[in-house]
């Protein structure tokens, strides 16, 4: 072996094997980092993000002995890992989420929320992760089922009576601190107009006090309910009474109802308690002639409402003697007769005011009378007005007044009369200044005393006659102008004047005059 080694060509293998081995290792290690770097960058643009809402929770539990609170529903899972394995998950749907408590004792817990049937290559977060939960005792009570609807909902004059549940009872099963808080259990009714018998099904639900439901399970989860839904209305005869004083010469033979009864609608015990409804005042004041009457019905006590709200009522009538026969004759040989486009005038015009008629610009009149009082009666006969009297400025409405014959009745197209009133600025101005006036002289004609002239042995010459001349124009000159009497009094204050300068009064002189 010795006398191998020494030979040169021997150490030129090994050295060339030696270099051969470095060379490869070097290479190698090149290799082995470019390939980590090509299969880094590979996975790095494979690699996914997919958010899973609305994961149900499967809980792990003893359901027959126990009762759990405090588990969510659902949760939200976000997994991250290389696109493929994303897309299958996705795709076949079995991963679940769950909580384990069977090892779990009475009472509240912190819990991880977990996952299963995901591959191990995803990096998985469950949101929420931790839950607190709350252990009880499953425990289950009978309580007795209560109807629950709105008796103001059934028809108008319709009652709903006291409904019936079958069963009765039921059992509510749920945690002890879930029954503890069972205020009512209800079945609940809409009654929607009714206006007979119900009878429908209805859910169950357990409510605490506060009316708000509990999350215990009911069963059975719905029962049958009857409510007995009757008519409380009634018909009840009526009776009508005379009220107030007929014509002169007129008595009431006949107060006749057109109607027999009525319908009354209210709680059954109001309607029990009424049979009829009597009295009914019908008032007759001043009526001449047989007509009917419209008449409201009264309401009685403790009803809500009567049908119909008003009546007609039949009054006859009888006149007595000479004012029978005479009507009789009259209606007998009454006749109508049509007067047609009738003036209107204006009446009660005030001097601060203008006035237009709008409309209308005549009415026609059809008089009814007897033949012998129509043949007389002409167009001039009948005349049309409208009093705008108590009429302020803008347009009014104000009803047409006929005047005709008392032995004939008129009807007229029209009633009522359209008119402007248009307020006088001017003209108002002046008849103030005239009214202040005329209260100014007038006050100092009531103050002063006149006087007149001479020695008052003679009055009906000289002076005082004047003056005693002058008071009567005033006196007759008021009744022609309503302008006048501010010019007149002022004449009687000259008059007044005058007369002041003699020393006789009036009064001396009238007592002289007495005297002669």
């Amino acid at each position: 072996m010795d006398k191998l080694m020494n030979r040169s060509w021997v150490m030129k293998i090994i050295a060339l094997l030696l270099a051969f081995m470095l060379y490869l290792s070097v290479n190698l290690d090149d290799g082995a980092s470019s390939s980590n770097k090509i299969l880094n960058r590979s996975s790095s643009a494979n690699t996914g993000v997919e958010t899973l809402t609305d994961v149900p929770v499967q809980v792990s539990y003893n359901e027959k002995n126990r009762i759990v609170r405090g588990v969510p529903d659902t949760v939200i899972m976000t997994l991250e890992g290389p696109k493929n394995i994303l897309a299958q998950t996705k795709l076949q749907k079995d991963y679940q989420a769950y909580i384990d408590l069977d090892n779990l004792s009475l009472g509240q817990h912190r819990v991880k929320v977990q996952y299963r049937n995901i591959s191990d290559n995803l990096n998985v977060v469950v949101k929420p992760d931790i839950v607190n939960v709350t252990i009880e005792e499953r425990d289950s009570k009978q309580f007795s089922v209560e109807a629950s609807y709105d008796k103001n909902k059934v028809k108008n004059g319709y009652e709903a009576g006291e409904a019936t549940v079958s069963p009765r009872a039921v059992t509510v099963t749920g945690a002890s601190s879930q029954l503890d808080q069972v205020a009512y259990v209800k079945a609940i009714i809409d009654l929607d107009n009714a206006s007979k018998t119900v009878t429908k099904q209805a859910t169950v639900v357990a409510l605490d006090k506060n009316l708000n439901k509990l999350n215990v399970t009911v069963q059975p989860e719905t029962v049958n309910v009857t409510i007995p839904v009757k008519n409380i209305s009634k018909k009840v005869p009526i009776d009508v009474i005379q009220e107030g004083t007929p014509g002169d010469g007129v008595n009431i033979t006949k107060l006749e109802p057109k109607t027999d009864a009525v319908k009354i609608i209210g709680p059954s015990d109001s309607l029990e308690k009424i049979d009829k409804i009597d009295n009914i005042p019908v008032d007759v004041t001043g009526i001449t002639k047989s007509k009917d009457i419209k008449v409201n019905v009264p309401v009685p006590d403790g009803i809500d409402s009567v049908s119909p709200k008003q009546i007609t009522v039949h009054v006859e009538v009888d006149k007595q003697g000479d004012e029978k026969d005479a009507e009789e004759t009259d209606a007998s040989a009454a006749e109508t007769r049509s007067f047609k486009n009738l003036p209107v005038s204006l009446t009660g015009q005030s001097s601060k005011y203008t006035y237009e008629l709008l409309s209308p610009a005549s009415v026609d009149a059809d008089v009814k009378g007897p033949k012998s009082d129509l043949d007389k009666l002409t167009k001039s006969g009948i005349s049309l007005s409208a009093n705008v009297g108590n009429l302020s400025a803008g347009e009014h409405t104000v009803p047409i007044i006929i005047n005709s014959p008392d032995s004939v009745t008129s009807t007229l197209s029209t009633k009522q009369a359209k008119v402007r009133v248009t307020a006088k600025k001017q003209s108002g101005t002046n008849d103030e200044q005239t009214d202040k006036e005329t209260s100014g002289s007038t006050s100092d004609k009531e103050t002063k005393p006149d006087t007149g002239t001479g020695s008052g042995t003679n009055p009906g010459t000289g002076n005082s006659g004047d003056s005693a001349d002058k008071p009567s124009e005033e006196t007759d000159t008021p009744e022609d102008n309503t302008d006048t009497p501010t010019d007149s009094t002022e004449t009687g204050d000259d008059s007044s004047n005058q007369s002041d300068e003699n020393s006789t009064p009036v009064d001396g002189q009238t007592d002289n005059t007495s005297g002669n």
